[in-house]
């Protein structure tokens, strides 16, 4: 992973942070705890990011368009689960507290503010892909080059 890369995700991660603040009034996440949330998000948006890399930077068409789907969802499930371990290093929570509060965080995000999500799913997509110089797929593109794509991508990840 080169570091233009690293720091795209840092701020895409502080910048779900403040999402995250918005939208889970209900949970304090500008609360107390803040910084520590704000290394959660971070962290989840390394995952996410390190994760989805090739997705990012080389699906098109409908596949390009069902990937937000596929960010949210995990983002949501790694974010849940962090916040509950940080409240749990902290101070002592019930044992269900590690499956329910990922469970709701991915649930309220996948159906309430999946309008909100799913556009800045999309956005933070469009700019890792953009700020990192490649070029979009797409269909029109004769094999031979979107074969040499394919290994710019996959030399690109060593």
């Amino acid at each position: 992973m080169n570091s233009r890369y690293a720091v795209l995700l840092l701020i895409s991660g502080t910048a779900w942070f403040l999402v995250a603040g918005v939208f889970g009034y209900a949970i304090p996440v500008f609360g107390g705890m803040w910084l520590q949330h704000l290394a959660c998000a971070i962290f989840t948006a390394f995952v996410v990011g390190i994760a989805f890399r090739v997705p990012i930077l080389s699906w098109s068409g409908w596949r390009w368009y069902l990937l937000p789907l596929l960010t949210l969802l995990t983002g949501t499930a790694v974010f849940g689960f962090l916040l509950t371990c940080s409240w749990a290093l902290t101070e002592s929570l019930g044992s269900e507290a590690f499956y329910k509060l990922p469970l709701g965080i991915v649930f309220y995000s996948m159906t309430f503010y999946l309008p909100v999500l799913y556009p800045l799913a999309l956005l933070t997509q469009h700019l890792l892909r953009s700020r990192l110089k490649i070029p979009a797929a797409d269909g029109s593109q004769a094999s031979g080059q979107t074969t040499n794509r394919t290994s710019r991508v996959a030399g690109s990840l060593r």
